[in-house]
């Protein structure tokens, strides 16, 4: 197990992120929570009409706000060759690395579009990374926007 920061990771959920119910099933000890570094791996496990995609931005040092611990992410097997996509633990609860959930159908739909549909994965998985950098830096923009609106600057 290799310990990382510094890095975007993402999972698919097949309906809405519901942060009360992360760590729940095994009470008593900490429980991890599978990621991966491909957001085109976790398009396919955002199965459904209701489907959605966590992005997660892991940097140095990251504290848990509630328990006062820092949140682990460890590396684990995916696959024997090494190759492809990487397989990630995010012990614990991770709300406070939370950057994103985005519709699955809003990136199905460009992933879809003409000319991309039939690229490879990992070509698919890199315009993803870009659109979802751009769709982050547009949520904040909007939300600094609203702020500003609202004390009247």
């Amino acid at each position: 197990m290799k310990r990382i920061n510094g890095m975007r990771l993402y999972r698919g959920l097949s309906k809405k992120y519901r942060p009360g119910e992360v760590g729940k099933r095994q009470q008593g000890r900490l429980s991890g929570t599978d990621f991966s570094d491909c957001p085109y791996l976790a398009l396919k496990f955002a199965r459904g009409t209701r489907g959605s995609v966590l992005v997660l931005d892991v940097l140095e040092d990251v504290m848990d706000l509630e328990t006062a611990k820092r949140v682990r992410v460890t590396e684990e097997l995916y696959s024997l060759d090494g190759k492809g996509p990487k397989r990630f633990i995010v012990w614990g609860r991770f709300d406070d690395l939370l950057v994103a959930e985005i519709p699955a159908k809003e990136l199905r739909a460009h992933v879809r579009r003409k000319g991309i549909v039939t690229l490879g994965d990992d070509d698919k998985s890199r315009i993803l990374e870009d659109y979802i950098d751009r769709w982050i830096n547009e949520q904040t923009r909007v939300s600094q926007d609203l702020d500003r609106a609202m004390r009247g600057n």
